[in-house]
């Protein structure tokens, strides 16, 4: 028993890196000093002066919401070095109303969906735990109307299931989560140089009333590309178990777009 459920834990602890918006009230445009020790994961002379900001009108358009692929240069962790392949895709319709698959490495898949107030994420997959995730209500993925120093709070839950076999499930974790629009700054990356609008994002699960999970995470968008650059410090308390205190950044190597395939037109 107390093997399953540790199994459990790891595949919840799994299931949060890179991917949720804790608990947060509206900030100033500028990282607090805590956050600019976070950002310095992603190398020197990566993050660069502050911008002036204006509010986020087209989520879509500041993460180039199509197909496409995005490679990241892992700059901290244990993974430092390393490139990681992001990608994104349109589907057909789910039964959950997802629209967008979007691949991260070999470790997660998310499937989105566009709603009037931005992107919401609605199911994952955590490939090394076989672990599949429906988020209820849907996750906020991207906001629309945010303005500088503006935050909006989620309260919601997990339910975790088997990917192999979905009628079978783990456990169910109750999360908090607070997204706020912290600016824009300069960002120099292997892939160029861009005027990015930095996303904070804070969140906190709880399972089985004994596992904590806390995270801080620092996504950078420029428009017309998507993501450049991202900063997370990740800290995790399991009671009787492990705690650990994890930070890992990445940042933009080269982004490729993909057009989709054309139609075949029969002859009637």
């Amino acid at each position: 028993m107390l093997r399953a459920r540790s199994a459990c834990i790891l595949t919840a602890v799994a299931l949060v890196c890179g991917v949720l918006p804790m608990r947060a009230s509206a900030q100033g445009v500028s990282p607090s000093l805590t956050g600019i020790e976070l950002l310095q994961v992603l190398g020197d002379g990566v993050v660069g002066a502050p911008d002036s900001a204006s509010t986020l009108k087209d989520p879509g358009r500041i993460a180039r919401w199509e197909t496409g692929e995005w490679r990241y240069r892992i700059t901290s962790g244990a993974r430092s070095g390393q490139v990681e392949v992001e990608s994104l895709a349109q589907i057909s319709a789910t039964a959950r109303g997802e629209t967008w698959k979007r691949t991260i490495g070999q470790e997660f898949t998310q499937f989105i969906r566009e709603v009037s107030g931005g992107l919401v994420l609605s199911t994952q997959v955590a490939h090394s735990h076989q672990a599949l995730v429906h988020f209820e209500p849907p996750l906020s993925y991207l906001i629309t109307g945010l303005a500088p120093g503006e935050s909006r709070t989620f309260d919601g839950r997990m339910d975790v299931y088997s990917a192999k076999n979905p009628a079978l499930k783990w456990y169910t974790g109750r999360i908090r989560a607070t997204t706020v629009y912290t600016g824009v700054y300069r960002i120099t990356t292997p892939a160029g140089v861009f005027r990015a609008a930095l996303i904070k994002t804070e969140y906190q699960i709880d399972i089985f009333a004994v596992v904590s999970v806390k995270s801080t995470l620092y996504t950078f968008y420029a428009e017309g590309i998507g993501k450049v650059a991202e900063a997370e410090h990740l800290r995790i308390a399991a009671m009787g178990l492990f705690n650990s205190d994890t930070k890992i950044g990445k940042i933009l190597v080269s982004y490729t777009s993909i057009s989709p395939p054309t139609p075949r037109v029969e002859a009637p």
